[in-house]
């Protein structure tokens, strides 16, 4: 995890001079987390996230962002007989002006928002609705929405802010299952193996239909998960309709600490083609997928199916480890300074994996570090992607803590594709554009004990099947 940098705890919330405005671009450490934005998937977990950022509130949050809090304006409204009459309050508006200079070193845009707040508070009907807190986080959370490098760089309240640390831990509190919703419906994708969620009955392709009794329809993904999610040892009760059903199934599910790998594998029913799928780039997977390709050989795997699909990535240096077991030289990805210093990072010699007969899954949840990964085999003409074109991420982010606990994520490094294509806003095109199964399944390597050979087939999973198809051909 990202060193934090230092915050004097005596520091104004609005620094008085421009030297304490302007924060040096602090070194990218190989192990800075190219944390996730918030793709259409999250992990049914507590206290954090293993998959993606559901804590993340930058595009949803409930909080008035700052375009909301500069908009507001006192206005007095009579109806008449063929029309609306709208007074202004000039004397509201001088009455706020006269208390907002600006501190030394802030532009003097800045006297709009301090005449703003004092407008709103010396104005508004409801005064016990204008809690400082909130009104200070939706304003910076309108602040960094305004830089453009959206559901990337972005603020967290201090909760998020724990929440965020214990994302790539491995561990978290939940059923252990992971959603999605780029279907419009929440469903389910995949449990973990021996996880509450597993061992209930709940399985890939399950939509979820509520939660406690409440129904998830027109709910975001937030909102679900911040539901199912809950205390150890505490029960939260879910009805899902299988594929296939046309009766809601009910369980009442303890959640209970999860160990989530962040790598798994199995070999293809019938074949001899290993499918290794990736969750997120945690400390250690990179040896993970290492140990992973050597049993998959040991086990008589002849070729790799390589699942990114979901993935928001993690730690920028377990993205190299991971491209290098496929790639022989090279670089891996390139990253570019806000003063357009271009710094490539190199292959690590040595991959088990380097001539190994390799598809590459992708999606719209494929993001960050798994992007680079993605892109660095695209570019080396190692593998063939197959899905949908990706989320877009392509800035690092680095962690600046705020004196209250909150912090921003700001990307202070954009990085390129071996070949020097950006990626940040585009995405990774896939070689052969497949959109995934209209109902959600992804079919994990975990369910292949179960589905066998005829399951897999039926399964829906186009983008995966056609992978194991080219494969075979090879």
């Amino acid at each position: 995890m990202p060193a934090t940098p230092a915050v004097d705890p005596n520091a104004p919330l609005w620094p008085a001079s421009a030297q304490a405005v302007s924060t040096p671009t602090p070194t990218v450490d190989p192990n800075t987390p190219l944390w996730a934005p918030t793709p259409a998937v999250a992990p049914l977990a507590g206290q954090g996230a293993a998959w993606a950022t559901p804590q993340t509130r930058s595009r949803r949050s409930g909080l008035p962002s700052v375009a909301k809090v500069l908009g507001i304006v006192v206005l007095s409204v009579a109806v008449f007989a063929g029309g609306i009459a709208v007074g202004k309050s000039d004397s509201a508006a001088s009455a706020g002006a006269a208390s907002t200079s600006v501190p030394a070193g802030l532009p003097p845009q800045f006297a709009t928002f301090l005449q703003a707040w004092q407008v709103l508070h010396d104005n508004f009907v409801d005064p016990t609705a204008l809690d400082p807190t909130a009104l200070v986080y939706g304003s910076i959370n309108g602040l960094v929405q305004a830089v453009g490098d959206t559901g990337h760089t972005r603020f967290l309240t201090p909760d998020q802010v724990k929440d965020q640390h214990t994302s790539l831990s491995g561990s978290i509190v939940g059923i252990g299952a992971v959603m999605d919703t780029s279907s419009g419906k929440p469903i389910i994708v995949s449990v973990i193996p021996g996880g509450p969620a597993d061992r209930a009955g709940l399985r890939s392709g399950d939509q979820v239909l509520s939660v406690d009794g409440v129904s998830t329809d027109g709910q975001d993904i937030d909102t679900v998960v911040k539901r199912i999610r809950g205390d150890e040892g505490t029960t939260v009760k879910v009805s899902v309709l299988h594929q296939g059903d046309t009766v809601p199934s009910d369980y009442s599910i303890v959640r209970e600490k999860v160990t989530v790998p962040s790598v798994s594998w199995a070999m293809v029913p019938g074949t001899k083609i290993a499918d290794l799928r990736l969750e997120e780039f945690a400390n250690g997977s990179g040896k993970e997928v290492e140990d992973a390709i050597v049993a998959a050989k040991k086990a008589g795997a002849t070729s790799m199916v390589l699942d990114l699909r979901g993935n928001p990535g993690g730690y920028v240096g377990e993205a190299v480890d991971i491209a290098s077991q496929f790639i022989k030289d090279g670089i891996v990805f390139e990253q570019r300074d806000k003063s357009g210093k271009v710094t490539p990072s190199p292959v690590k010699p040595g991959g088990e994996a380097v001539d190994l007969p390799l598809e590459v899954l992708v999606d719209v949840g494929t993001a960050s570090s798994a992007e680079i990964v993605a892109g660095a085999i695209q570019d080396a003409q190692r593998a063939q992607l197959i899905g949908h074109t990706t989320f877009g991420t392509g800035t690092v982010l680095n962690e600046f803590g705020l004196k209250d606990g909150s912090a921003l994520l700001v990307g202070t490094v954009e990085w390129l594709t071996r070949d020097g294509r950006q990626i940040w806003k585009h995405g990774i095109v896939p070689d052969l554009p497949i959109e995934s199964d209209p109902a959600g399944t992804i079919v994990v390597p975990s369910s292949f004990d179960k589905l066998g050979a005829a399951g897999l087939a039926k399964s829906g999973d186009a983008q995966l099947l056609k992978a194991i198809e080219l494969l075979k051909a090879k």
